[in-house]
């Protein structure tokens, strides 16, 4: 069996199960300022952590282009071997002084050939293919020529990564002619970050996690993070019960909620979805457990001083190390870095209860909605394999008297669903909840008044709210 290879990003090695096969032969496709010369720097740079040769051969970027680049990123690439094919600098050795205007495509195939021969290199990256392409004469001498080039990495055992810059259409003649093929791509919305993903086109007799996988642009390089896949094989079972502190809350909800499920609070906005969410976490950190909050849509000082106003104190226990408390700018952070965040976090601060708070926001901004739910979906299940408590808030839109509606249904993800509602009684607006789904212990099934006043939240019957009305009034 051939031995697998860490390219040095961890999400990518995910991705490929461990690594890349030894001795193969990738074509990394992109645009450009895609990622693909970081990329390869990357993988260069772990062969020289693991004591290997390395070779880096340039033929679209100069030794000083280069090193400015990887400067950025913290990478020397002195411990590199290097070839650069391009015009000579003053400052560099004679030997590395090729103008390319001036040379023909077979000089720059003698000088590609001739330092491989000379470092066989464990590990090899050419930047790139487009600087061959424009010089053959047609595209049977450019597929010759890849294909001499790949033959002579083949014999010597080199594992390499050959950029190729692509625009919008992949390269089918060159791809066919590899053992792999990785895509970069991005897009860049109106407002908000660049959205970056990468795909493994092919890998012959490698398995590897299929689809599109989101990445960013760091200092450092790049930080990849594969796709969750959902595997049904993978068992749960329900553990402890986490209640809200509120007695009467915990009837309705059979006792609490149980670790190892997911629930969703849905509502308008403003119907307490965070203030129930602060509960159940306050509630926690109160019997030992650690609990995470990730917030979307309230900045983290805002939700401290709400929640400390309703009697909810989460300072205490914050700084104890019980409950942390992170937040996203949702149009600058793609799904995959938001859930690896948070799966980081989980390891870090041995979490047993998350909170997501508010998916709506996260919706609002994805270029891609439509693959949310298969994505999320995937999220939700790992993270409840791991026995947490897994809760997410989502906002419906809807006025009084109006039907509430959201922008995607989540509902059938949620092991359980409190429902919270505004509700017109008389002059005033009151606050409902309800508990409409619970899979795993019986629940309440009748609605009841959520009552958020300064220093207390509380729950009671509609009865007794109509009365303290009347009591008011008179």
């Amino acid at each position: 069996m051939t031995a697998l290879i860490a390219t040095g990003i961890d999400g990518l090695d995910k991705i490929f199960f461990g690594g890349v096969p030894e001795g193969s032969v990738m074509l990394v496709q992109g645009h450009a300022g895609a990622g693909k010369t970081t990329l390869g720097l990357q993988f260069l740079m772990e062969g020289i952590r693991q004591g290997e040769t390395c070779l880096l051969i340039s033929v679209a970027q100069t030794e000083r282009e280069v090193r400015h680049m990887a400067e950025s990123h913290d990478i020397d690439i002195t411990q590199l071997h290097r070839e650069f094919i391009n015009p000579g600098e003053e400052d560099e050795p004679a030997q590395y002084a090729v103008a390319t205007q001036e040379e023909d495509l077979d000089d720059i195939l003698d000088r590609i050939h001739a330092a491989v021969k000379k470092v066989k290199p464990d590990r090899l990256v050419l930047d790139s293919l487009l600087e061959m392409n424009l010089l053959a004469q047609s595209d049977y001498d450019y597929r010759r020529d890849v294909v001499r080039l790949k033959r002579q990495l083949v014999d010597i055992g080199t594992t390499a990564m050959i950029i190729d810059h692509v625009g919008e259409q992949r390269d089918p003649r060159i791809e066919g002619l590899m053992h792999g093929a990785i895509l970069l791509d991005s897009l860049t919305p109106q407002i908000g970050t660049t959205y970056r993903r990468l795909m493994i086109g092919k890998f012959r007799g490698h398995d590897f996690i299929e689809g599109w996988h989101d990445f960013d642009i760091a200092k450092g390089g790049l930080n990849i993070y594969a796709r969750m896949v959902h595997n049904p094989r993978d068992l749960r079972h329900v553990g402890e019960t986490i209640g809200t502190g509120i007695d009467e809350l915990d009837v309705m909800l059979g006792g609490g909620l149980e670790e190892a499920t997911v629930t969703l609070i849905a509502g308008q906005s403003g119907t307490g979805k965070s203030t129930l969410s602060s509960l159940f976490a306050s509630s926690a950190a109160a019997k030992g457990k650690n609990a995470g909050l990730f917030l979307f849509e309230e900045r983290p000082e805002i939700y401290r001083d709400r929640s400390r106003g309703l009697g909810i104190d989460l300072s205490g226990e914050e700084g104890g190390g019980r409950i942390v408390i992170e937040h996203f700018a949702p149009n600058e952070v793609s799904v995959g870095h938001f859930t690896q965040t948070i799966l980081d976090r989980i390891e870090a601060d041995d979490l047993d209860l998350v909170v997501v708070d508010s998916l709506s926001g996260f919706v609002s901004v994805l270029t891609e909605r439509q693959h949310l739910i298969p994505q999320f979906q995937a999220f939700l299940q790992q993270l409840a394999r791991k026995n947490l408590l897994v809760i997410f808030t989502m906002t419906q839109h809807g006025l009084l008297g109006e039907a509430a509606q959201t922008e995607i249904d989540v509902s059938f993800l949620a092991d359980s669903v409190i429902l919270l509602r505004h509700s017109p009684e008389g002059s005033e607006i009151r606050r409902t909840i309800a508990v409409v789904k619970k899979r795993h212990s019986d629940h309440e099934r009748r609605i009841r008044n959520f009552v958020i006043s300064p220093g207390q939240v509380t729950v009671e019957d509609i009865d007794e709210g109509e009365k303290r009305q009347i009591e008011r009034r008179s």
